[in-house]
């Protein structure tokens, strides 16, 4: 979208003018902060003068009819290379999270062995202490021990979330599991974990 909007030899103030939202929406979409719905994004590319075109391609961890995974592989391990780090600092890749987690709501069978392999450090402290803080959510969730490896990964010295207004920042901190909010991060449930259906669907 960045790219769509410098082409055009648009302002990001333009931008948000000609597609109707805010210049708030396009900067955090630009950042990478948010994750648009097709609909903003198809809107803000055509006030670019740009098509959006989406395509699929078939999942190698899935079958098509079932969701299954066909060798029960996941791991949070495989999600250390999942974030980018942007102006407004780690921004995790928020699909390829929640895919994995989607996944291990359908195979809770799948959760001991996707949490035992510690993750190589990841670059970014946020992103460790994440997947520290969802390990231990999942082992709690589910009855299991902890994994070991999440002891030895220390919470942030700060307060990690993203951007909103102080009753924005509240709420969320209500619904932020506590083993994730005790390692520093305050992260709206809903923004990793959906529901079964949800995730089947």
């Amino acid at each position: 979208m960045k790219r769509a909007r410098a082409d055009a030899g648009l302002s990001v103030r333009r931008l948000a003018v000609l597609a109707g939202v805010s210049a708030s929406s396009v900067v955090r979409i630009e950042s990478g902060r948010v994750d648009p719905t097709v609909g903003m994004l198809r809107t803000v590319l055509a006030a670019a003068g740009r098509d959006l075109r989406v395509t699929t391609t078939r999942r190698r961890t899935m079958t098509p009819t079932s969701g299954a995974l066909p060798d029960g592989r996941v791991a949070l391990a495989d999600l250390t290379t999942a974030w980018r780090r942007t102006a407004f600092g780690d921004s995790p890749d928020w699909t390829r999270f929640r895919a994995v987690l989607d996944q291990l709501a359908l195979h809770p069978e799948a959760i001991p062995r996707a949490i035992r392999k510690p993750p190589a450090p990841s670059g970014s402290d946020m992103v460790d202490t994440l997947l520290a803080g969802i390990a231990e959510t999942l082992a709690d969730d589910t009855h299991r021990p902890r994994p070991a490896w999440t002891r030895r990964v220390p919470a942030l010295e700060g307060e990690w979330t993203t951007p909103g207004t102080p009753r924005m920042l509240q709420a969320r901190r209500a619904c932020t599991p506590v083993q994730l909010r005790e390692r520093g991060l305050v992260l709206d449930e809903a923004t990793l974990w959906r529901e079964r259906e949800v995730a089947h669907a």
